[in-house]
């Protein structure tokens, strides 16, 4: 454990850096925000809509419903309580989102004073990581208060861990438990990490007094309650659970431990992902080194043993989301470095409390590595914020001049949802509650629907007949022919599906013109089954109870042909309508 003494005016110097570091970059993730947000719903933001402008009731079974594989009843009441109190505007919560990651970074400066004594210029590693505005993503995305509420956790439960010695272990093993059992109420990002954070209460209160240093959290009732309470919810959440199913699974062990490296390398924000695979082996040397210090130090010191199992089982929690992570997903995917920073700050934080030999050049190094991202993770973000606003003030400034909905839809449909039928249905509901700019929401002009003869020129992995397809593999096409080629304002098709494995299909429709070849993702568009699972597959509470799921596309496109892609067989396929859409004169 460390004890540095301040040293005079040094130390205060040090200080003053330390914390203009954190007002700064606090300062800049603000401004960030005010400058590039929008109000304008994006993605997930849509499956909030129905409950703020009271058309769908909060009940329990909405807030623990599946949001694709997440169940987020915490984030759901925040979001829900945010926007009650200051008003519908998806801006509240990314304020919300910067305040509470700077109280973290905040928390975790006190820490460090707290074990050293004395603050250095390399405690800036804390809110550079924690504040970096290569979370663009998640900073202008309202919903990602998901994943900003299990890092704040993570956090949290760091700071209690790093307090253990000052403050007795059954009062930091508590805070930690009441952590470990609210992660998984924020999702599956959550989830992963309650298991092994679980487990250092369980520890102090269960293993002998040798094991951890402590004697008096044993047989604690508080520590146990909390540690088992956040093993059963765990188990809980998967009663009734459905695997997404498009979501791809692992690739093996290789592929899983590469990707979860990739994970935990982000934490440094995206400019860490440029230089790989050397950050990638940075990140290993950091990991490998800090779990070394920690053995050598639970070995050699025994009254230390309960803080070095804390660390210990807080990076194994970060571990384990990496890996769960690493199944199935992009490791560098951008999202990813707001869950993966808790990990670079249990890193720090374990040479702060047992700096030994290379503690000081261990701190330096990390917070040199945050330095050196410091560019590329701000022009990451201004990159990102810029084409982002753009677009969704484009959107803003045609809904005002009054441009129909289906033409909003077919210009700006991949900047607010994959499935256009989401907000064509919300949208009008943000009109009824009043709120600005969408009361001036221009509804369609009127469009025909021409409905395709339903006989395929071609089947492929299907046996066709009367307006249904028995689907014979994985993967089977439907290719339609129009009468003549034409341009074709938009698509609509109505289907049911009767999945012989009671599992929801992959449904993709593309088409093309008579001079191109082969389909191609140029002209694609799809529906899975994702958003809230109270209202999955139909995609709104209005029409939960339809027998048939609709997907609509705006193409204003020429088209001769028509190809409706299909994953999630073996089942039964019917079609009850494909039409094209067309302008009313």
């Amino acid at each position: 454990m460390s004890a540095d003494a301040p040293v005079g005016g040094r130390g205060r110097l040090d200080g003053a850096g330390v914390w203009g570091a954190w007002l700064v970059s606090l300062a800049a993730a603000l401004l960030f925000v005010g400058r590039y947000a929008s109000n304008v719903p994006s993605w997930d933001d849509w499956d909030m809509i129905p409950t703020l402008t009271r058309f769908q009731p909060v009940t329990w079974s909405w807030l623990w419903s599946q949001h694709n594989e997440h169940r987020v009843p915490l984030p759901r009441l925040i979001f829900l309580g945010l926007n009650r109190v200051f008003g519908i505007d998806m801006r509240v919560t990314m304020v919300a989102d910067v305040l509470l990651m700077a109280g973290v970074a905040a928390a975790l400066l006190l820490v460090v004073r707290r074990v050293r004594g004395r603050f250095r210029l390399t405690d800036t590693f804390l809110p550079l990581v924690l504040l970096s505005l290569g979370q663009a993503a998640n900073l202008l995305w309202g919903w990602q208060l998901q994943f900003f509420a299990s890092a704040a956790l993570a956090g949290v439960a760091l700071a209690a861990i790093g307090l253990t010695g000052p403050v007795a272990p059954a009062r930091t093993g508590t805070m930690v438990g009441i952590c470990a059992l609210l992660l998984p109420l924020c999702g599956a990002n959550g989830l992963g990490m309650a298991p092994a954070l679980a487990a250092w209460p369980l520890g102090l209160a269960l293993l002998p007094g040798r094991w951890t240093g402590e004697s008096g959290a044993r047989g604690h009732r508080r520590l146990l309650v909390l540690g088992i309470g956040a093993l059963l919810l765990s188990a809980i959440y998967f009663l009734g659970w459905e695997r997404v199913p498009y979501h791809p699974r692992s690739q093996g062990t290789g592929r899983t431990s590469l990707t979860a490296i990739k994970f935990l390398t982000i934490g440094l924000g995206p400019a860490a992902s440029k230089p790989w695979p050397l950050s990638g082996v940075f990140t290993l040397g950091v990991v490998g080194a800090t779990l070394w210090r920690l053995t050598t130090v639970w070995r050699e010191q025994p009254a230390e043993r309960a803080r070095t199992l804390g660390l210990a089982c807080h990076l194994g929690a970060l571990a384990a989301l990496a890996a769960g992570l690493g199944l199935g997903r992009n490791g560098f995917e951008q999202r990813y470095d707001t869950l993966a920073a808790p990990a670079w700050c249990a890193l720090y934080l374990a040479w702060v409390c047992y700096p030994g030999r290379w503690g000081r050049a261990m701190a330096a190094g990390l917070a040199t590595a945050a330095w050196a991202a410091l560019w590329g993770n701000i022009a990451h973000g201004l990159t990102y914020a810029r084409e982002l606003r753009g677009e969704l003030g484009s959107f803003e400034q045609d809904l005002t001049a009054g441009v129909p909905l289906p033409e909003l839809l077919h210009r700006y449909g991949p900047w607010l949802h994959p499935h256009q039928d989401m907000p064509a249905r919300y949208l009008p509901m943000l009109r009824a509650a009043g709120v600005a700019p969408y009361t001036g929401l221009r509804d369609d002009r009127g469009h025909s629907a021409i409905p395709l003869e339903l006989r395929p020129v071609t089947v492929a992995g299907a046996t066709w007949q009367d307006g249904r397809a028995r689907l014979d593999s994985a993967h089977a096409a439907l290719v339609f022919a129009l009468p003549a080629e034409r341009v074709v304002s938009g698509l609509r098709l109505r289907y049911r599906f009767e999945s012989d494995r009671g599992t929801l299909p992959y449904v993709a429709l593309q088409w093309k013109p008579a001079r191109q070849g082969a389909f191609d993702y140029t002209r694609f568009y799809k529906y899975s089954p994702t958003g809230d699972r109270a209202n999955w597959t139909r995609g709104t509470w209005d029409t939960i109870g339809d027998s048939a799921t609709t997907l609509t596309v705006w193409t204003e496109d020429t088209m001769a042909q028509v190809m409706v892609g299909l994953d999630g067989g073996p089942g039964i396929f019917r079609i009850d309508e494909l039409s094209l859409l067309e302008r009313v004169p």
